[in-house]
């Protein structure tokens, strides 16, 4: 007895709603198909549909049984397509959000290597820090910087960072050095308004302990290339992650401060949805990202 074949059988003649129509589309005799679903009963010990010359309904085990026949067969064509899929070049397309601070340090070369390796995926990427419903919003993959919230999404870490406090040297020569946290409540503080700590930069005092400092400043904006443009122009003192600055300090054209107080380590995760059969051109974006951003800082 083929299991899988009777509960296929058994599916068509749900949704199908006879014996007629389920036979139509299988390909089968009426008589056939209603022996099936005779045999499955018998094999389960259960009556799975109640026949009446106008009509089947589910009985209450034949509507549990139902369901799992539906996830079943789904699992059965998911792998036939994955391995299909498996053969060709993958393709289709993937809806992303990210925030604007990884574009602009590197995340966005990184993804056009990824288009020129797989032309035929589609990437429509949007440029927004704010934590979207993926499912509602359509989206499949969103890039997050910080700890995780509890939430019923998968996620997978892609690379480590820390958040640093940086200022231009002409900035420091003129206003001075910050020598802890508290002292930037002195200092005009650029806010990078697309972030979760924009309403307070978190420090690691020497105990462990982590505080908060509620900074404030004549800008506030979610386009990072502002925030840094206007750093690099010595009109405030910035806070954000490594990465973002990595270049500039390189150059000498950022100093980082209060390293003594660096901010708990975090991390770089992709989040998708909670989804068995995540799309083979979903998994192999996750996949590149976190081969290319791990130890590299988006260069």
């Amino acid at each position: 007895m083929n299991i899988l074949m009777l509960m296929e059988t058994f599916s068509v003649v749900v949704e199908t709603g006879s014996f007629t129509a389920a036979a139509e589309k299988l390909g089968l005799s009426k008589s056939f198909v209603s022996k099936q679903v005779s045999l499955l009963e018998q094999d389960l010990g259960a009556r799975l549909l109640y026949r009446t010359t106008r009509k089947l309904s589910l009985s209450e085990e034949g509507s549990q049984f139902y369901n799992h026949c539906q996830l079943i067969m789904q699992e059965a064509e998911s792998a036939r397509a994955e391995l299909l899929d498996s053969h060709s070049s993958p393709k289709g397309k993937i809806r992303m959000t990210l925030p604007q601070s990884l574009i602009i340090s590197g995340l966005g070369v990184i993804l056009i290597r990824f288009q020129q390796r797989y032309p035929d995926i589609e990437l429509e990427v949007i440029a927004s820090g704010r934590v979207e419903d993926l499912v509602e919003s359509g989206i499949d993959i969103a890039i997050r910087v910080g700890q995780l919230e509890d939430s019923s999404l998968m996620s997978k870490r892609l690379a480590d960072c820390r958040f640093q406090v940086v200022a231009a040297p002409q900035y420091i020569e003129r206003f001075g050095e910050p020598a802890q946290p508290a002292d930037l409540l002195n200092h005009n503080c650029l806010i990078y308004g697309d972030s979760k700590v924009n309403k307070g930069w978190p420090f690691r005092s020497f105990s462990g302990e982590v505080l908060t400092v509620k900074t404030k400043g004549n800008l506030i904006s979610n386009d990072g290339h502002l925030i840094v443009e206007s750093m690099l122009n010595s009109l405030g003192i910035g806070f954000g992650p490594d990465f973002l600055f990595a270049r500039y300090v390189a150059e000498g054209k950022l100093k980082p401060l209060l390293e003594e107080y660096s901010s708990p380590p975090t991390m770089i995760s992709a989040l998708y949805p909670m989804n068995r059969n995540l799309p083979r051109r979903v998994r192999i974006l996750i996949d590149y990202l976190a081969d290319h951003l791990d130890g590299s800082n988006g260069e």
